[in-house]
């Protein structure tokens, strides 16, 4: 998924509407997995890849992966640690600085726009 279909698809859904769609039909929820193997320990993405790999693979499959990343990029108290939609810590940082930067560069154009207006 690319970050314009991250930003656009998350303005489409509340987040509660998320958290049901994703309580409701996670693949996560029947894996039998402990919830520990959802929380790697090493940092580089790399490595978090790797020992999280059985996880990812369980999110790969998911109906709702696309959702439960977006829930974990807007609610990054939680969002920031373990695996969310087939994605290690370190990448969904990077999706949501790239996020950032994109949404702060839509909002300085439409400053310029307003003033050039005014």
């Amino acid at each position: 998924m690319n970050l314009s279909t991250l930003i656009t698809r998350g303005f489409a859904a509340t987040d509660r509407a998320l958290w049901l769609i994703v309580l409701a039909q996670a693949a996560c929820s029947a894996s039998g997995l402990s919830p520990d193997d959802w929380y790697p320990v090493s940092a580089p993405a790399d490595a978090a890849r790797r020992e999280a790999a059985r996880v990812i693979a369980v999110c790969a499959s998911c109906p709702v992966r696309e959702e439960c990343l977006e829930l974990s990029l807007r609610n990054w108290t939680v969002g920031q640690h373990g695996v969310w939609g087939g994605t290690v810590p370190a990448e969904r940082a990077e999706l949501r600085a790239g996020r950032i930067a994109q949404l702060a560069r839509v909002l300085a154009r439409n400053r310029q726009a307003e003033q050039a207006a005014s």
